[in-house]
């Protein structure tokens, strides 16, 4: 198996569909739903609109990211900007570096395409460490105010505070 990082703990690789019950197993989540979306990042790397990682501590599957090389949707969607998505490190493995493998790893990727990369983060309190670790990093809001369902939420919008509030996030490689 080839590595894209290796350590003593940790390991990252590319992910691959065999890897999909073992990553469903170890999140929690064996829905169909989340099935289906694994599935189809699988085939959108398959199609080369993406590289998907898998994160490993121990030999179990800790988290994964998906970064896509021209994205179509999200803040800056089509705009040849790479784009992170789901940046994910299950609950029992967050605080060991792995998001952070996961995004160098990711931000390197990126710099072979383009010499800025972005992220859309939630607004709600469930990512509020996700949030601090983005601006920690570097990232930086675009400038635009905050999106809901993926278009620009003008002032005095009506909206609500779920997964589909967001700010677009910018980094300069």
């Amino acid at each position: 198996m080839d590595f894209l990082f290796h350590s003593t703990n940790i390991d990252v690789r590319i992910m691959t569909y065999d890897d999909i019950p073992f990553i469903c197993r170890a999140d929690g989540d064996e829905s169909q739903k989340n099935i289906a979306y694994l599935k189809r990042q699988l085939e959108n790397q398959e199609n080369g609109e993406c590289i998907a990682l898998l994160a490993l501590y121990n030999d179990t599957a800790t988290g994964y990211v998906f970064l896509y090389y021209q994205c179509r949707w999200g803040g800056l969607a089509n705009c040849n900007i790479p784009y992170v998505v789901d940046l994910i490190v299950f609950e029992k493995y967050r605080r060991k570096k792995i998001a952070t493998i996961l995004l160098d790893i990711m931000e390197n990727i990126a710099k072979q395409h383009c010499n800025k990369i972005y992220l859309d983060v939630c607004l709600n309190s469930d990512y509020g460490p996700a949030q601090r670790f983005y601006i920690k990093r570097g990232y930086i809001p675009d400038g635009k105010g905050v999106y809901y369902e993926e278009k620009i939420c003008e002032t005095d919008a009506v909206c609500r505070n779920n997964d589909e509030l967001t700010l677009c996030l910018i980094k300069e490689l």
